[in-house]
């Protein structure tokens, strides 16, 4: 094989990797592009039973800046409506129930962020920042990052951060920081893209944050039962001031040339914080080309994470004998498995566009205790299911 089609088999594999969700942006040096791109996506999330739904629509436009910068900027909108659990009860017999808000949630929030990209020889210089809206949360966030290419270019290093600022003014006025709480997020990433041959690719990330401040969810209610299972206290949610997480990545990707040059994405993700969370993510996809343009992307992915230290569906005893507490399912122990299917078509000569690319995709998720790892006899008051359709357009011109 000759080192022109070699080189080229390198560049589709990296740029395979590069197009999972989260790694959009962790472009590696010298990669700019002198064309305008636009991307809009629509997307609706919904659980079962009556509970959350979300429809989302978000817009991207990258606008060259000569041969060796980029402007991108991106809006989010995003429509919630639904139920959400408020809080577990017990009967006599101790079986825990989850209630639900009712159909009464109509939330709205809307989000920009755009950053600027310089790129030389061997590396690229990332900043941006960005400011996110709803009627009870503000966030203002900055971020950074650098790449540098090593080992003719089969070697990236990636470096960033990144800081959120959040304003929490929750409408009931249950936290205990009154009417207005505030929260810091920092965050670093450490990661390395290596080439392994001209058909396999491995990354790996390292990621830190640190929160602080306000923790908790203020619509969220806890019910504390004496000894002899009479309901006592119900307290609003009171979690730790702080939380660290650490997060490991691994994704390898191997192209396959004789089936039609498909690859298959293989990603491991743990985090472990402080709060006693520990999870594990097992993500497989197969990127299957079909000729003219057609690819098909059937997908698995298997979730776990054990229950955060201060979590029960409910408590016994009293608040003030308990420093934190929560009932939301969001900390408990659990499974999610999921399976998709995308389907793209790409025209690349439709004129004056140089690029175009129509993406719809739906993914269904299964939401059980007894699917942690290790297994959960915490039973299925908190069981659902849910699932996520997308549909998108890029344009290159």
């Amino acid at each position: 094989m000759s080192k022109r089609k070699n080189t080229k088999l390198i560049n589709r594999l990296t740029c395979a990797a590069l197009a999972l969700p989260g790694l959009m942006h962790e472009a590696s040096a010298a990669r700019v592009e002198e064309t305008y791109d636009v991307d809009v996506q629509y997307g609706h999330y919904e659980e079962s039973g009556q509970r959350i739904k979300v429809n989302t629509f978000e817009s991207a436009f990258t606008i060259p800046i000569g041969n060796a910068m980029t402007s991108m900027f991106n809006f989010v909108h995003d429509a919630v409506s639904g139920a959400s659990p408020i809080y577990n009860s017990r009967d006599a017999q101790g079986k825990v129930t989850q209630v639900m808000s009712g159909a009464s949630i109509k939330e709205e929030r809307n989000m920009i962020d755009a950053n600027i990209a310089y790129f030389l020889d061997q590396s690229t210089l990332k900043a941006g920042g960005g400011y996110s809206t709803e009627h009870d949360y503000k966030s203002k966030y900055l971020n950074a990052s650098w790449s540098q290419d090593f080992n003719k270019k089969h070697t990236t290093l990636n470096l960033s951060g990144s800081v959120a600022f959040d304003d929490i003014e929750p409408t009931n006025f249950n936290s205990d920081c009154g009417n207005k709480c505030t929260k810091t997020t920092e965050q670093v990433l450490a990661g390395v893209t290596q080439v392994l041959n001209k058909d396999a690719l491995l990354q790996t990330n390292l990621t830190f944050s640190n929160s602080s401040g306000y923790l908790s969810d203020p619509y969220k209610r806890v019910i504390f039962y004496d000894a002899n299972n009479v309901l006592t206290t119900i307290a609003s949610d009171k979690r730790p001031r702080d939380r660290r997480q650490w997060a490991g990545l691994v994704r390898y990707v191997q192209h396959v040339e004789d089936a039609n040059r498909a690859a298959l994405h293989a990603d491991y993700r743990f985090t472990t914080d402080n709060w006693g969370i520990n999870s594990h993510t097992v993500d497989l996809s197969w990127h299957q080309p079909l000729g003219e343009g057609w690819e098909i992307v059937p997908r698995i992915r298997y979730y776990t994470q054990g229950k955060a230290d201060f979590y029960e569906p409910t408590f016994t005893g009293t608040p003030t004998n308990t420093p934190n507490y929560s009932s939301d399912y969001r900390l408990a122990g659990f499974g999610v498995v999921s399976g998709g299917l995308k389907l793209t078509k790409t025209l690349s000569s439709s004129k004056p566009l140089q690029y175009l690319k129509l993406n719809a995709g739906i993914e269904y998720f299964d939401h059980k205790s007894r699917y942690e790892l290790g297994g959960n006899d915490s039973g299925s008051f908190a069981d659902f299911k849910y699932y996520l359709f997308t549909a998108s357009v890029n344009l290159k011109f």
